[in-house]
């Protein structure tokens, strides 16, 4: 994912504040096990996406709406994507789908805690055209995962939010699902490990964030 110096931190100032947000999340869990609500629709007759190229692409309007740090989503997405069988694109070189990604967290007053929600959501776009940019070709899968009683910040949400949307990229719930995820589950400190090492390569790198791509 391209990220915007604009609005987020260096790599190397976003992997500090994982470490204490993607550890720290474990404590904001009031249950042994997390409730997940899993909503995801697929074309008739798709394949699973395992195999294939994406570029992720982040909404304009939720870039420039939600205080977080988008190089610990996109580490969580990058650690949790290959899960599927998926690979980051190289950049320069067009991917076989572009992944528009949407996340938030209802930070109402009025909300109790236990019950705020934190969401992430992850559309596919096919590139038939072969394009480095983003393209409106028609939307392949769409999943959308939530769970509610995260009482710090979104980013602490990611490394289990993220694992349960790629475990559902290009299937089809047809209907709303819950599933219970484990606390400590292998999977999501997978995700969690995986997106600590991603930026703390890219900070030893010096790599300093590129624009982010938005639409």
């Amino acid at each position: 994912m391209k990220i915007s110096g604009r609005y987020f931190l260096s790599w190397a100032k976003a992997g500090v504040i994982a470490a204490g947000l993607l550890f720290g999340g474990c404590r904001d869990m009031f249950v042994p096990k997390q409730r997940v609500l899993v909503d995801a629709i697929a074309a008739p007759g798709l394949a699973k996406p395992a195999g294939q190229s994406y570029r992720l692409v982040a909404r304009k309007s939720v870039v420039t709406s939600q205080n977080v740090q988008l190089p610990v989503i996109a580490a969580c997405l990058n650690a949790a994507l290959p899960m599927a069988g998926m690979f980051e694109a190289p950049p320069n070189v067009p991917s076989d789908v572009f992944i528009e990604v949407s996340y938030g967290m209802d930070l109402s007053g009025r909300v109790d805690p236990a019950t705020r929600e934190s969401f992430l959501q992850l559309s596919a776009r096919a590139n038939k055209r072969h394009s480095i940019d983003a393209t409106r070709e028609e939307e392949i899968w769409d999943v959308r995962v939530a769970v509610a009683g995260i009482a710090g910040r979104l980013e602490s949400a990611m490394p289990l939010l993220s694992q349960v949307a790629a475990a559902y990229v290009g299937t089809d719930t047809r209907i709303e699902t819950t599933v219970e995820v484990l606390r400590n589950s292998p999977a999501v400190a997978a995700v969690r490990e995986g997106a600590l090492k991603i930026l703390d390569a890219k900070a030893k790198e010096g790599v300093i964030p590129q624009p982010i791509e938005t639409k």
